[in-house]
């Protein structure tokens, strides 16, 4: 889900009160920007760790129960919310990772976990599966976690048509039954043979209580809720009947909004806060030399889509989408937008599914962009480009993709708006503009985004044989059978498709040397996969 031309030529005096967009575009305006990424990589430091190397999490040091941690994050607005399944920004997910959890999720490491699930298998075959789940969960008000509240989890999200609702697919929701107290038959109106890797987008799926009110949260989670504005701050307290014994260690979370990562950057160096997610490059390398701090890269699956609407001019044209897909140099996005925070992407996402074809490969071809336009009858290419501080380095992404279509003769005018408008009523409407993902495996991103159910179809993507694979890959139990019917789907997106993916992006995150118990998360998503339970001070 989701995820910039105010100031005229570079005032170094000034930058130091810019927000992350004005700080970022007045690189961009003044060429600076293509050069940020060696000036800063020459300023790093080593105090660093990186998902690319094995390490243990956190500073040295025993965790030690107690203390306020206070983290924060970019990116909320007024539509911040607190009901699970409603989530859209990583402020919305950091509040419900807090207080909620899912039946399974990806770790740090990018692999599937149970949660509340101690097991989820197929009943006899893929249509119809049986959730196990753990004894001796409660809700923070005391209530027992039962099969009974699975079920009217999967229903909400199902029948009130939640984001969450695509990835549960087939789902039976009239035949959904507990067998005990504990376990929940699930049968599916089809085969559904992907039903573990749909449910690790866990984002949407978080359990809630027979009878839930978003209004007066609770969770199994590690903390409680104490308090709530939108846009600015939220606080929870430490769960005392949590069922992992021993967690949380900290006595309290806050988690505040800030409105750009060089506030964010400062409140982490002055103490203001203790942990710092989903910064910029500039901060980072920054961050890297001063004392105090840890700095955490890492390397992940997360990327930042361009989305061309396909029921649209002119991106109603296969020909269009591929000639812009063309005209982008990777490698230099990567440097100049990103500080060389990322790997070079083609177009095809969920890198790290075991399916991925790694074969599928784009280099910039001018040549063959401008041969594409004029085929299309689109020499003059002229098209506005909606970005947003949705998602660290979106505007930067953008400002360095307009600078790079000009080689081809194509003119993108880029319309700055703020995040609030970004996700308001245009969300999932915009013509050509951005979007923000954390890794997740191919299939429940297709269903997240590509399908014409999806939640998140910001293309309006509905091609019949693509939207036939999926299901194909669905029903099969051979799992040698759906690794090439996620490679055909591959092929499509690739050849046909309507993202533009430059890069997968590295999570960006920085703490404080006072507390420990984080690590790098190849998920992506920001301050070590949102596992607050796991911090401490030291």
């Amino acid at each position: 889900m989701s995820a910039i031309s105010r100031h005229d030529p570079l005032d170094l005096d000034r930058l130091s009160s810019l927000g992350r967009r004005d700080f970022l575009r007045a690189l961009a305006t003044t060429g600076a920007l293509a050069s940020a990424g060696g000036l800063l990589e020459a300023c790093s430091g080593s105090s660093s760790l990186s998902a690319g190397k094995s390490t243990a999490p956190g500073t040295s040091g025993k965790p030690k129960p107690g203390g306020d941690l206070k983290a924060g994050l970019t990116g909320g607005s007024g539509s911040d919310t607190l009901d699970p399944h409603k989530a859209l920004t990583y402020l919305d997910s950091a509040r419900a990772q807090c207080l909620y959890q899912p039946l399974l999720q990806l770790n740090a490491a990018g692999q599937t976990e149970f949660v509340l699930a101690e097991d989820i298998s197929p009943h006899g075959s893929t249509a119809e599966w049986v959730i196990s789940l753990r004894r001796g969960i409660t809700f923070q008000d005391g209530k027992p976690l039962t099969a009974d509240d699975v079920i009217f989890t999967l229903r909400r999200i199902i029948t009130e048509k939640l984001p969450g609702s695509t990835p549960l697919g087939p789902v039976d929701v009239n035949g959904l039954k507990a067998l005990d107290s504990h376990t929940v038959l699930v049968p599916m109106t089809s085969p559904y043979g992907s039903f573990i890797d749909q449910l690790s987008y866990w984002y949407f799926l978080n359990i809630v209580p027979v009878g839930f009110n978003p209004n007066k949260p609770n969770g199994t989670g590690p903390f409680k809720y104490q308090s709530f504005t939108p846009g600015q701050r939220s606080v929870f307290v430490k769960n005392p009947n949590y069922w992992r014994r021993g967690l949380p260690y900290v006595d309290s979370i806050t988690i505040i909004d800030f409105s750009d990562s060089v506030s964010l950057q400062n409140a982490l160096t002055t103490g203001v806060i203790e942990a710092a997610g989903a910064l910029e490059g500039p901060q980072i390398a920054v961050l890297k030399t001063t004392s105090g701090v840890q700095t955490v890269v890492s390397r992940s699956g997360a990327f930042t889509p361009f989305t061309m609407r396909v029921d649209q001019a002119p991106f109603n044209d296969v020909n269009v989408r591929q000639a812009l897909r063309l005209l982008v140099n990777r490698p230099q996005l990567i440097n100049s937008a990103l500080n060389g925070d990322g790997f070079v992407a083609s177009d095809v996402f969920s890198p790290y599914d075991p399916d991925f074809d790694s074969a599928l490969h784009r280099s910039q071809d001018i040549a063959q962009a401008k041969f594409l336009l004029k085929k299309a009858g689109q020499e003059k290419l002229a098209v506005q480009l909606v970005t947003s501080p949705v998602a660290a380095s979106a505007v930067a992404m953008a400002t360095v993709l307009q600078q790079q279509a000009k080689a081809a003769g194509v003119t993108i005018n880029l319309k700055t708006v703020d995040t609030t408008t970004f996700l308001g009523p245009n969300y999932l409407h915009w013509t050509f503009a951005q979007d923000f993902y954390t890794y997740s495996p191919y299939l429940a991103q297709v269903a997240q985004s590509m399908l014409p159910t999806s939640p998140f179809n910001e293309t309006h993507w509905s091609l019949p044989r693509y939207v036939s694979l999926y299901h194909q890959a669905n029903v099969t139990a051979n799992a040698a059978v759906r690794r090439e019917i996620k490679r055909e789907m591959q092929l499509i997106d690739f050849n046909e498709g309507a993202y533009i993916i430059p890069a997968f992006i590295d999570a960006l995150d920085a703490y404080s040397t006072k507390i420990t118990g984080y690590s790098a998360a190849k998920a992506g998503v920001p301050l070590s996969n949102l596992d607050f339970e796991h911090f401490s001070f030291v």
